[in-house]
């Protein structure tokens, strides 16, 4: 808390206090240097206390104002009259040894309290950039979820001509046959193998048993690509319908998976036929 009307009357006082002794026979520059300072010390103290809470801080920079003080009063006053006035040069001492070693553990202090915050502020980011990663990724499979593969749908547009389509066939009679456990291993299985051959930052779940991967494959062998997809799954009489659609730049992301999607449900039309090839 500010004190205004104090320093207001601390330096008024001093001005009142120089003209009286500009103009008398006691006048001594060093008597108006240290009342200057005596005032200046006490203003600084009025102004900034309220904000340090470092107590030994606080008491030695009062010590150094009693020095300064007692300072002033010596020269006015006679010492055998008040002899508690000879202190007054160990006490700016005392007062400015213990100031410097105030500021010192004020110094050390704070520098904890930045370390704090910096360590703060990386968990915060290290919190949030874990959020984004799970909000964005397939807790199942790691890859891309459908909220990820949307918002980098345009930045991959620049990069790739075509989109691929999958989608699980069989899935749900092998989940419900063989339980939750193993149809977590056929997704996962089916994920790993579709990273290896796509990159795993191209490839995204959307959701359930349908995925899409991004790539620039001219001719692309689908019968060699589903062998390799279903190896891991073919005991389980899962197998995997394919769907390819171009990527035209001028086309939004809804429209390209619309015709992957349908491309891939012509290729499962086919599955009785592929189902006794494979099996």
């Amino acid at each position: 808390m500010k004190h205004p009307y104090w320093i207001v009357i601390i330096w008024l006082f001093v001005l009142v206090c120089s003209l009286q002794l500009f103009y008398s026979e006691l006048f001594d520059i060093d008597i108006i240097e240290e009342l200057f300072w005596a005032a200046l010390s006490v203003s600084l103290t009025l102004q900034v206390y309220a904000y340090i809470s470092n107590k030994l801080l606080v008491s030695a920079w009062l010590i150094y104002c009693t020095g300064l003080v007692l300072d002033l009063l010596d020269d006015l006053i006679d010492t055998e009259i008040f002899p508690v006035l000879l202190f007054d040069t160990a006490l700016k001492n005392i007062g400015f040894l213990l100031t410097c070693m105030g500021l010192y553990l004020l110094i050390i202090e704070k520098r904890k309290t930045i370390r704090k915050l910096n360590h703060e502020i990386q968990l915060s980011q290290a919190l949030q950039q874990q959020l984004e990663l799970e909000a964005n990724q397939d807790q199942l499979t790691s890859l891309g979820n459908r909220r990820a593969c949307f918002t980098r749908f345009e930045q991959l547009k620049n990069h790739y001509q075509r989109v691929y389509y999958f989608d699980l066939d069989n899935f749900k009679f092998a989940n419900d046959k063989y339980g939750h456990q193993c149809g977590d291993l056929i997704l996962t299985s089916f994920a790993k193998r579709l990273s290896n051959k796509f990159k795993q930052h191209n490839c995204f779940r959307l959701g359930g048993d349908e995925f899409i991967a991004f790539c620039n494959d001219d001719s692309p062998n689908l019968n060699e690509l589903r062998e390799y997809l279903t190896a891991d799954m073919r005991e389980f009489q899962v197998s995997v319908s394919i769907g390819i659609a171009p990527i035209c730049a001028e086309q939004d992301p809804d429209t390209i998976l619309h015709n992957a999607d349908q491309n891939m449900y012509i290729d499962k039309s086919h599955k009785a036929e592929r189902s006794k090839a494979s099996f």
